[in-house]
Order: C-alpha cells, then sequence, then structure tokens
C-alpha cells in the first residue's frame, strides 16, 4: 500500500504540476520504502478547476479575507 505523505501544487506560469511523495508499508504495516516520489502530472480538467478554487482559498486567506 502506497501511504501519501505530501502533496504537492506548483504553478509554473499558469500551468500547474501536482506531484506527490509516499511511503510504501507492506501488510504488516512496516514501512519497506520511505519518501518515494510519484510520477508529476499537469493538471487539466476538473482537477485544474479543483486546484484553482484551493489557490482562491489560500489567496482569500493570505489578504486576511477568510
Amino acid at each position: 500500500m502506497k501511504a501519501i505523505k505530501i502533496i504537492s501544487i506548483i504553478n509554473q506560469g499558469g500551468e500547474y504540476a501536482v506531484t506527490a511523495t509516499y511511503n510504501e508499508v507492506n501488510e504488516n504495516g512496516d514501512i519497506v520504502k520511505k519518501n518515494e516520489k510519484a510520477p508529476t502530472f499537469y493538471a487539466v480538467g476538473d482537477i485544474y478547476d479543483k486546484v484553482k478554487s484551493i489557490e482562491n482559498i489560500v489567496t482569500e486567506r493570505l489578504s486576511g479575507d477568510a
């Protein structure tokens, strides 16, 4: 099983790259691989819309409106 530890969204000039880091855990719950990096992909379609929603929430919080 892969247990996600970190999800990063990087704005690259209006295109959003999504990446994750995870630990791989065996059936006994032992970590067998630590801090593995999943392949990066670009946010498109529905995922892009969700990323923009998160960006808007963070922008509001930074401006003190939330």
